[in-house]
């Protein structure tokens, strides 16, 4: 119902993902590469930031793109597309197209990014839900950053009718949010669970802890952090379900996913591009390992071309014995992402995305929580005018969360250290068994 209904558009897209991932091998390629170049030139033309950007790369602005162009464009990093977010806008950006992409995840380096709202994405997932005996029709239940008001939640209600789907905050996590969520998915019966890998793996020692199990379960599905083989399989153990692994980032959204052979991830080639290059840039064949570079192939309003994630990784020169015939990637060898903890057994997770709203009041931050529970905030401010303001008013808003349950404090640095050309963003002195 829900394909004819209130998500038709997502229905037609949803059709067509299927056609494609049955393409020959290299029906698929010839698809991907004339909507690469064709998305490259429009972010040419239609935006001040690619014009200049691809003009300085050498890129000559009077001749129109080719597909063996497509390795000489520079690459974009999250530094400039903070820096010139305004000129990555497209012209036919307007409010009503565009939707917000909160960032700030595990970079501690927030940004504003945004959606293009005509595409409707959550086919992507709806194709990737059926490797695993998951219907769009079917009930689901998330683990992710949460945080809105009844209206907001109404309207997720609404749009997901006629089926259900929960949501847990997984930025704040207590003995009582989980056996509430619990209850609420009792009732809902969901056939799959997708959330933050740390997020999940609290969410199975606490349903462990307490003797409880959801037998509506079909599927677990986790993302946000790398799913290595002790997590999985500890998952596995207390949900007694596969667990898959799926890519996807604030700025793009989807971008892989584990089939139910889960023999690597899937590569949405028909929606994204996935490459994989050295520290000059260069393009690494299959197989060998570097940094992860995305291009979206669907966003109109913001596009992103050829974009430097900050995670490593290596694509796969094989076939996958399901038949599908979208290329595979390794598991990414993304940022881990650490908790935080409080005394009484709270958890808290993502707390670098706390200023993903107001990205211009960070530049950089890093979150230490030292042995006594004790949490500092090291922030390098950012350009707006208010910017302290800001931060004091999401971290009052984190010490309320709490209940002042511990102390929380800011400090403000010019800079903060690299070790090994990475900064780590979460330090914790408190013990893993505490």
């Amino acid at each position: 119902m829900k394909l004819h209904t209130v998500r038709r558009d997502s229905g037609r897209l949803y059709r067509e993902l299927l056609r494609n991932q049955e393409l020959e091998p290299a029906v698929l390629v010839e698809m991907q590469r004339t909507r690469a170049i064709e998305i490259a030139e429009f972010a040419r033309t239609q935006t001040v930031f690619y014009a200049k950007h691809f003009a300085d790369a050498g890129i000559d602005p009077g001749r129109p793109l080719t597909p063996d162009d497509w390795t000489r464009l520079p690459l974009l990093n999250r530094r400039m597309l903070k820096e010139h977010s305004d000129d990555v806008s497209s012209s036919e950006a307007t409010p009503r197209n565009s939707r917000r992409a909160l960032t700030g995840g595990s970079t501690g380096e927030p940004l504003r990014a945004m959606h293009d709202s005509r595409v409707p994405t959550l086919a992507l997932a709806w194709r990737m839900y059926t490797w695993w005996g998951i219907q769009p029709w079917d009930n689901l239940a998330r683990m992710a950053r949460w945080g809105f008001g009844r209206f907001d939640t109404l309207k997720n209600d609404v749009a997901w009718w006629p089926s259900k789907q929960r949501y847990a905050d997984a930025g704040l996590m207590s003995p009582e949010s989980m056996r509430q969520f619990h209850a609420e998915l009792t009732r809902a019966r969901p056939a799959l669970l997708e959330g933050y890998v740390v997020s999940t793996a609290a969410y199975a020692d606490f349903l462990e802890a307490e003797g409880l199990r959801l037998p509506s379960l079909r599927a677990v599905a986790t993302t946000a952090a790398p799913l290595d083989p002790a997590t999985r399989g500890r998952l596995e153990s207390v949900f007694g379900i596969p667990v898959h692994d799926e890519y996807r980032s604030a700025e793009v959204g989807w971008m892989a996913g584990e089939c139910h052979e889960r023999n690597g991830l899937h590569v949405f080639a028909d929606a994204r591009v996935i490459e994989v290059v050295d520290e000059q840039g260069q393009v690494l064949p299959p197989g060998e390992t570097g940094d992860i570079v995305v291009t979206d192939l669907t966003n109109r309003v913001f596009p992103i071309i050829r974009y430097r994630l900050g995670d490593r990784g290596r694509l796969l020169d094989r076939q996958c014995p399901c038949g599908i015939g979208l290329p595979l990637m390794a598991p990414p060898e993304g940022r881990a992402t650490d908790l935080l903890y409080t005394p009484t057994g709270r958890t808290l997770g993502q707390v670098t995305g706390i200023f993903s709203d107001v990205p211009e009041a960070v530049r950089q931050m890093q979150v230490h929580q030292h042995a006594d529970y004790s949490v500092t905030f090291r922030v390098v401010e950012g350009s707006a005018p208010d910017a302290r303001a800001h931060v004091k008013r999401k971290i009052d808003l984190l010490r309320n969360r709490i209940d002042n349950e511990v102390p929380v404090t800011i400090e403000y640095v010019d800079s903060l250290p690299y070790t090994g050309a990475k900064l780590k963003y979460v330090v914790s002195d408190v013990p893993r068994d505490h």
